[in-house]
């Protein structure tokens, strides 16, 4: 079997599996674009892949209590680590876009600051550099793949750079803490309330990107959010990328496969 093929198995297994256990199906368009995602991803990234020397580590800093309520809860992050020579690296995967992370670097680097300082504050561990793993495929390297012309998909894919360096700092851990705890204290008082629509294309002091860039990108509900969805609708300029995501349900069959799995047990 060669490597590709190995990978789809492992994709479709994987997939089978997520659905047989949390009901989730999704479409044969998004499928296909997860799948391309996973085999891009690591046709690019295969050299550091080879090097991680501990995946998927589990950090935890327990004991913590909110800012103004006192509720108590813990900081969990699953990171890679890559040691090289004389140096270790800490390593976040992300789903959002280089872009995206770039606009937004602050957020990220307080999340892995708060994981290096588990390890290396609590743990006691050796750590020179952290950086976040941009998994998204770029624009240009999308456009190579609907084009199907090999050239311009090895070209692409070589000219994209995932990672993003972006070291590490516990001058600010305190605050940093306090903003987790912060959010703790909005999802147990159940403050869910997206913003309205009109905010999502609002702009911040000198940050460039608007709200729906910033920070909606970065939300990993977005798709069910009736504020971001009204937002796409409005400004999909005709091209269907994000419509086709929002407006495809798929066959007859996914549908019912999807309510199926969905439906609630109560035997």
């Amino acid at each position: 079997m060669n490597i590709e093929a190995e990978i789809r198995a492992l994709f479709d297994e994987n997939y089978e599996f997520l659905k047989a256990e949390g009901g989730d199906v999704v479409t044969d368009f998004v499928r296909e674009e997860a799948f391309s995602q996973v085999l891009q991803y690591w046709m690019r990234n295969r050299a550091l892949i080879d090097k991680i020397t501990e995946a998927e580590v589990k950090l935890t800093l327990p004991g913590l209590r909110t800012p103004r309520k006192k509720i108590p809860y813990n900081l969990e992050g699953v990171v890679d680590i890559v040691r090289e020579g004389e140096e270790t690296w800490m390593y976040d995967l992300k789903t959002h876009d280089r872009a995206a992370i770039e606009s937004n670097l602050d957020a990220y680097k307080a999340q892995l600051n708060i994981y290096a300082y588990i390890w290396c504050g609590l743990r006691g561990n050796k750590l020179d550099n952290t950086a976040i793993v941009s998994t998204s495929l770029p624009p240009a390297l999308k456009g190579a793949i609907k084009s199907g012309n090999p050239e311009w998909i090895a070209r692409e894919r070589e000219a994209w750079d995932p990672i993003i360096p972006l070291g590490y700092s516990e001058d600010e851990i305190e605050r940093m803490i306090e903003d987790f705890g912060s959010v703790v204290e909005s999802i147990e008082d159940h403050d869910f309330t997206p913003p309205p629509t009109d905010c999502l294309t609002s702009k911040e002091g000198q940050d460039r990107n608007i709200f729906a860039v910033r920070i909606c990108r970065n939300c990993d509900i977005r798709y069910s959010c009736a504020s971001f969805r009204a937002y796409v609708k409005a400004n999909d300029r005709g091209n269907q990328g994000f419509r086709r995501y929002l407006d495809d349900y798929g066959t007859e069959n996914t549908a019912e496969a999807f309510i199926e799995g969905n439906l609630r047990d109560d035997e």
